[in-house]
């Protein structure tokens, strides 16, 4: 009884950071977007447009901020996504220690039509289950390699 409380609390308590998080997100939006839309609708009623050079660089940074600003929010307001992003930048770093074996059950099934002289008309169709074995995957680590390696490529043209 004690556990399924403390595991209702804390699922609460995760759905409304969550649900604070999305708040700011919106609200963000529409304040940052707020300039720009106002413009479209006040210039759609006005003879001549509104175009000042400030403003229009105003509303277009306001536009940029809006998606600039949301990693930091999360970052922020969510440690899973912190999480995630240590993990990401460390991709590179400490890779060869930190390998892990994958194991993955892989199985195809093949459907394939034969013929056969006598009856040209005729044609069955047979299932074959496959499950890859060291034969098809000799080397099972080059499948799901855990270190990111991102090298510059340079290409000549010959």
């Amino acid at each position: 009884m004690k556990n399924s409380s403390r595991c209702s609390s804390t699922t609460a308590a995760s759905r409304r950071q969550v649900t604070k998080m999305l708040a700011v997100v919106v609200i963000l939006f529409a304040v940052l977007w707020m300039p720009y839309r106002t413009l479209v609708v006040v210039n759609s009623f006005l003879q001549e447009a509104y175009l000042d050079t400030w403003f229009l660089l105003f509303c277009r940074t306001c536009v940029y901020l809006n998606s600039a600003i949301n990693p930091l929010i999360y970052n922020a307001m969510s440690q899973k996504f912190r999480a995630a992003f240590r993990r990401l930048c460390r991709c590179g770093r400490n890779a060869q220690a930190n390998k892990a074996a994958y194991s993955v059950a892989l199985t195809y099934s093949v459907a394939k039509e034969t013929s056969t002289v006598e009856s040209t008309g005729h044609f069955s169709t047979e299932i074959d289950d496959l499950t890859p074995t060291d034969e098809l995957f000799p080397d099972k680590k080059l499948l799901y390699p855990e270190d990111c390696d991102f090298r510059k490529e340079t290409f000549s043209q010959a």
